[in-house]
Formats: C-alpha cells, structure tokens, sequence
C-alpha cells in the first residue's frame, strides 16, 4: 500500500521518535478548536489571508446564531476576528477589501452606538466556485451539507493559537498542517520526518514559496522546526519539534487570544446583562464562567490521540473513596504537581492527555490549583462547558491571574471530597482496628488466655446449677 502523498517512511522509529510520541499526545488539548481553513478559497481570492476571514464569514453565515432573522448579517469586532484567526487589524482591512473588491463580502454600520456589521454573498461565492469545479450551481444551497462539501472542497485545520508562536497566519497555517502530518506518521508507525516540497505545501495551504520561506525561517527562529537532507538524490525534509513547542505552548502566560476556533470567543453582552441582538453571533468564550443561554450537552466520549490513552469517564469528581495512607494514591485519580509540594485531584471526565497538559497549565498556579479544577469539574458536572476541559481551565487561569477568580460550583465539589474523604478515612481507621483485633486474637497468649476466660465461665456456670439444684442461693 502507498504512502499519502506530504510523508516519507525511512528507517524504523528510533528512540529518540518514542519520546516525541507523548508531547504530541499533551500538544492537542493545548491546541483548543480549530478553524476550518478551505485552500480553494486561497485560488479565488489569491490570498491566504483573505481565505480565512472568508472561510469564517462561511462558517457564521451557515451556523451563527440568528442569522436568518438578521438577513444574514452577523456583527464581529476587530479584536473578535483577531481573536478567531490571527490577523491584525492591518490585515483584516486589507483582507476585508479583497473580499468586497470580488462582492463576497458587505459591510454596513448599524446600531448605536454604530456597529460594524457583514454578510456574505452566497450565491457570488457559488457561482464563482462553480466556475472552478465541475458542476454547475446557478444559486449554492447552504443548507445542503452535499453541495457545500463539493463548493468548497477539502479543508485544512488551522489551530489560533499557533499563530501567536509562528510569528503571523502564515506561520500558524504552516505549523498546523505540520502537526496534522506529524500525528498521521505516528498513527502509521512512521517517523516524524515530513517530506514536503514547495509545491506540496502551496498545493495543500496555498502559500508561496516566498511565504513558505518565510514561516520557516520564522519557526526555525523560534525552536520548533528542525529540516535536513535526506535520501539519494538528497531532499529536504522536516519536523517540528515537539517538546520545544509543548515548552512555549504551557510555558507562556494565558491570554485572551489564546482562546481559538468557533467556539472560543466570548459573548457579547448588554448592560443589563443579557446577550446583544442585532445579528451578533456570540461566539462562546472558555473564559466566561456562567452561560447567559441553557448549556448544551456535553459529549460523553471524545476523541483520543492514541488509542492507549482511552479510559473510562466517569462523572463524579475524583475517586469515590480515599486509599489509605500505606496504600498510595491511585494514578488516574491523583497526580502530584511538578515542583508544587502538594497533589491535585483531576476531574475524572478529562483524558489522560487532556491531565498532563492541564498539570502543565497549573505549575505556577500554587495553592489555587486545586480550586480551579474543582471549579471545573463543577463546570463538567452541570454540563456547561462547551469547549475542551483544557481550554476551560485556561480561562479559569487567566481569571486567577487577573485576580477575578471566584470559586463557585468548585465549594461544593470540595465540600464533597472532604466529606468523602473523612468518610473513608472513618472506614479505614475501622478496618484497621479489625485488623488489629484480629492479630491479636490469632496470637498464643490471646487464645490461652480466652481459653482461661471460657474455662472460668464454664466452671461458675457448674457451680450455678448445682446451687440451684440443691436450692441454696446462688
């Protein structure tokens, strides 16, 4: 069976590939949502940047909320659409006069104070795709999944959150794809080498190779690409680092725009508290600690990175009861913080991978830690996270930084394991006794002397009969 084109399968993994298996495993949580990047768009607009802001005009104009009582017009700020993608305010007006040049876009101001408003032109975008792809679509159907997969064609998953580390979107852009490759070598037992050329790359993201050189020389700066010459002719090749970039991923601060993807931007809302109308598609935060709407379901299972790492999920906080203390601390419940003198209880609910890099989140949260996984999974309890454990803790983080966190759901989930805990602990010291009683009976003295006791018994029993028998008081 052939490779996929974009891999090279060379000698067996090494050790030194083993070892890189498990940051990629902590990497993907970090990573938060992703944004759904169409490299077709890149062909009409001839602009990377351009595509992706076009690429989320797509997704909000297909599943934002109140779009179609708005006319499809949604409202978003310059932070919101730097939040989501990554571009600067530069880059977004230039981007946004691209799309306007081709009547994808339009734009308008409405309220007061005057907010900047956008919609999407489908039928433009469909018929200057149709123009691209065989087939013929004199108005696109957005509600038809067929046909929006076939106008659109393939996309790529773009994480936000690398942009700020690759220097720009190109960058990011760049590095994603590279991580996507990366897992799909480890999943077919490759190594971590990506045989990429020029065109490879410009044909899977649309950059060019001006761009290309670019993002490279920029994640080479930073630590987390490595290439080399590999084969007979020699070709380049390369890979990203991943334990440089698991460092840069949990070593920096949490910020606001490390949120990313659909469902990482927070809610706009009004004074009095409720969430802003006028076409606004209120975008969900991490951060935001309560939702103005009912919270969506949580989904029971998700994906694993590596199928060693599947496990049961339970939906009670911590273990049900405490081992003793000669006993040690069960692995999946507990785990001691790096450097921090203390162990931390995770919600059962996160997932292997999901604890390593929310252990990595917490190194220099000190005594709050365990309040802030508390607080999620309180959070999980109730069901009202709607993105990725870890990407939720992150929020929580940025709230302690910030001095504004205040433990709510997480008192309860506390007051629980502590009466859990004293209710094991009473059970324990009662096993302990038994166990100690027990000892003792099985011991020589103990029987001879329980021995003496029953003999004595006995006797006075003996003594008691015959004194009734002969009717003397006993």
């Amino acid at each position: 069976m052939a490779d996929a084109p974009g891999t090279v399968k060379t000698d067996p993994p090494t050790w030194e590939d083993a070892t890189r298996a498990a940051p990629l495993s902590v990497i993907w949580p970090l990573l938060g949502r992703h944004v759904a990047f169409h490299r077709r768009l890149v062909d009409l607009t001839a602009s990377v940047k351009a595509a992706l802001l076009l690429s989320q005009s797509i997704y909000w104009t297909r599943h934002g909320r109140d779009i179609t009582q708005n006319g499809g017009w949604f409202h978003k700020t310059t932070e919101q659409w730097s939040l989501e993608t990554g571009l600067s305010p530069k880059e977004q007006a230039k981007a946004r006069e691209v799309l306007k040049a081709l009547t994808l876009i339009a734009e308008r101001r409405m309220g007061i104070p005057a907010r900047l408003q956008f919609r999407l032109s489908p039928e433009e975008l469909g018929a200057r795709l149709s123009d691209r792809i065989v087939g013929q679509y004199d108005r696109a159907d957005w509600s038809d999944m067929l046909v929006v997969a076939e106008l659109l064609g393939p996309s790529v998953a773009y994480h936000r959150a690398l942009a700020g580390i690759a220097g720009g979107v190109h960058g990011g852009l760049m590095l994603s794809r590279a991580l996507y490759l990366t897992r799909l070598q480890r999943r077919r037992q490759l190594d971590a080498w990506i045989c990429n050329s020029a065109a490879r790359w410009s044909e899977e993201i649309g950059l060019t190779r001006r761009e290309q050189e670019t993002a490279r020389r920029e994640l080479t700066r930073v630590g987390i690409w490595e290439e080399a010459l590999r084969g007979i002719p020699p070709s380049l090749v390369a890979r990203v680092r991943l334990d440089c970039l698991l460092a840069l991923l949990t070593d920096s601060r949490p910020v606001a725009s490390d949120a990313a993807g659909q469902s990482d931007v927070q809610v706009r809302v009004d004074a009095t508290g409720k969430p802003s109308q006028n076409g606004d598609s209120r975008l969900w935060h991490p951060h935001i600690l309560e939702s103005p709407n009912p919270p969506l379901l949580v989904r029971p299972f998700r994906q694993h990175s590596f199928a060693q790492n599947a496990g049961s999920l339970i939906e009670h906080s911590t273990s049900e009861t405490v081992q003793p203390q000669d006993a040690g601390v069960g692995a999946n419940a507990r785990t001691t913080l790096a450097g921090g003198g203390g162990e931390l209880i995770f919600p059962e609910r996160m997932l292997p991978e999901e604890r390593e890099a929310a252990r990595r989140l917490l190194r220099h949260c000190g005594e709050q830690s365990q309040s802030l996984l508390d607080e999620l999974a309180g959070r999980l309890r109730t069901r009202s996270v709607r993105s990725s454990p870890v990407a939720y803790l992150r929020g929580l983080i940025a709230r302690a930084a910030t001095g504004s966190f205040v433990p709510e759901v997480g008192l309860r989930i506390a007051a629980e394991r502590l009466q859990r805990e004293k209710e094991a602990n009473e059970r324990w010291q009662r096993d302990v006794e038994e166990r100690r009683l027990a000892a003792e009976r099985a011991t020589p003295e103990y029987q001879a002397r329980a021995l003496a006791e029953r003999e004595r018994i006995r006797n006075l029993l003996e003594d008691l009969k015959q004194r009734m028998g002969t009717g003397k008081q006993p």
